[in-house]
């Protein structure tokens, strides 16, 4: 009722809402995933994989459907770098199934930029989704399961003919395909191996490792016309005797292939606040002032835009964690420096351009569902302010002072809605490496030592000892990061 509030029930009115506003900011970043997160993290890149796997473990167990796909993927990556690759698997599973069954409108899509982390259900994206099949079939090649591995790679490569169509082939995961690759051949599916070969060269010609892994396979295959056609290819492959001298290859060699996984992934940031963007303020202030147009309830732009004064950018922003881990690593073979790994895929940069190449073109698909959605909340704080304030025409100084608290209070609670509704989703798969190398070298039969300086084996050394058999691979997995 207006007109019958007293100087006591304003002054309780302007407490209540000052005191739930003040409550509503402090609570805003309590559940955000980076601090959830953190814990299991911080163990995690301290290489306490015993600590981090029961932070994990809680967190998957007591998450709702919305988050556990993302909680998954942080497990089976724990997992797999501590070298339980079967427990890694079971959490991969696990997650493929749930990425499998997401269904996503093309509307939903859209909007998927625009909803807090605690709002929306995490479904990553499509070429994070890749790579828990990616990171199945690795588990399964550590385990010596190479038909198992070969299946899932099959799998994989259907999800990135239809990315290689629609998307930018910097979505490309060319880890996978050369991987495939060379699994192919130990499997003896040289044609397999030859079209992984193809396709890699076709999207990054520059990968010369490449080049000589295709005159290895006309070898293998003893074809004898692409033998002489690729015979200038033999330069690019790296092939020692027992003595580690250089040698050109020979049928019956074994292999060693390194994966390092590099780098602490690059993560989704805060741009900051919305309008610190110039292209972004400019298009939200003429969508708000055509909403207001077709509302026609005389709200003014100006404090439309006032309430979002606070308002965060909504669409988040990666950004590059550890560099220097990430930068290819020398090989020691018998002491000896073979040469650099070389990057195959780099999932930080894919990330950065996946949300950066498109950014003004998310901005203008998106800006006037928010324009609505704010002319709405602020229409509605301004309603319910007038509904509480005193229609007496001669008010005191005190009362005045408390209506004007009530209305900034009120015009807060709805800047804080609506910046609520429009906050960046900060979820991003934390655990990742930022890039994927590889080293392929061909040995003769023999025991080696292998050291990568700075990258880890799953218990924690640096040097391996390996036997190397006629025809027979065998893969080390490192991961190279600087710990917390």
């Amino acid at each position: 009722m207006v007109g019958k509030f007293t100087l006591k029930s304003l002054l309780k009115s302007a407490i209540a809402v000052t005191s739930g506003v003040a409550l509503l900011l402090i609570g805003s970043c309590a559940t955000s995933y980076t601090s959830i997160i953190r814990d299991t993290e911080k163990a995690y890149y301290s290489g306490n994989y015993q600590a981090a796997i029961p932070k994990i473990r809680e967190l998957a167990n007591r998450s709702d459907s919305k988050d556990r796909l993302l909680y998954l993927m942080e497990a089976g990556m724990i997992f797999h770098t501590k070298g339980d690759y079967d427990s890694s698997n079971k959490a991969f599973k696990e997650a493929e199934q749930i990425a499998d069954n997401i269904k996503v409108s093309v509307s939903k899509t859209g909007m998927s930029f625009f909803l807090s982390d605690n709002e929306s259900n995490f479904r990553g994206e499509d070429f994070e989704r890749v790579l828990i099949k990616f990171y199945i079939a690795l588990n399964y090649i550590f385990i010596g399961q190479y038909d198992t591995a070969k299946i899932y790679f099959r799998r994989l490569d259907v999800e990135l003919q239809e990315m290689k169509y629609v998307q930018g082939k910097y979505r490309q995961n060319l880890a996978a395909r050369y991987l495939d690759a060379v699994l192919s051949e130990v499997l003896g599916r040289y044609n397999d191996a030859r079209v992984q070969y193809r396709n890699i060269e076709q999207i990054e010609p520059s990968l010369e490792q490449v080049r000589g892994d295709r005159y290895v396979l006309a070898v293998k295959e003893n074809d004898q016309r692409d033998i002489a056609k690729l015979r200038n290819n033999s330069n690019y492959v790296q092939a020692f005797d027992n003595s580690m001298n250089p040698i050109s290859y020979e049928r019956g060699m074994g292999e060693l292939v390194i994966i390092n996984q590099a780098g602490k992934a690059a993560t989704k940031e805060s741009r900051g606040r919305l309008f610190n963007d110039q292209f972004f303020a400019l298009t939200l202030r003429g969508s708000v002032e055509t909403a207001i147009r077709a509302r026609g309830e005389g709200a003014s732009a100006a404090g439309v835009l006032a309430a979002m004064s606070r308002a965060e950018n909504p669409v988040p922003i990666y950004k590059d964690r550890d560099p220097a881990s990430a930068l290819p690593r020398s090989v020691l073979v018998n002491n000896r420096n073979i040469g650099n790994t070389m990057i195959f895929n780099d999932y930080s940069d894919t990330a950065k351009q996946n949300f950066n190449e498109n950014y003004k073109a998310i901005v203008t698909k998106n800006v006037a569902s928010i324009a609505v959605k704010m002319v709405g909340a602020y229409l509605a704080s301004e309603a319910a302010a007038k509904a509480v304030s005193s229609a007496k025409k001669n008010k005191s100084t005190e009362q005045q002072m408390l209506e004007n608290v009530l209305r900034i209070g009120m015009g807060a609670m709805a800047g804080y809605a609506a910046s609520q509704t429009i906050a960046p989703d900060l979820r991003s798969w934390r655990l990742l490496p930022s890039n994927y190398q590889i080293k392929r070298l061909h040995l003769r039969p023999g025991n080696y030592t292998i050291e990568l300086p700075g990258g880890k084996l799953p218990d924690g050394s640096s040097r391996a000892t390996v036997t190397i058999e006629a025809g027979k691979p065998v893969f080390l997995n490192y991961r190279a990061f600087n710990p917390e």
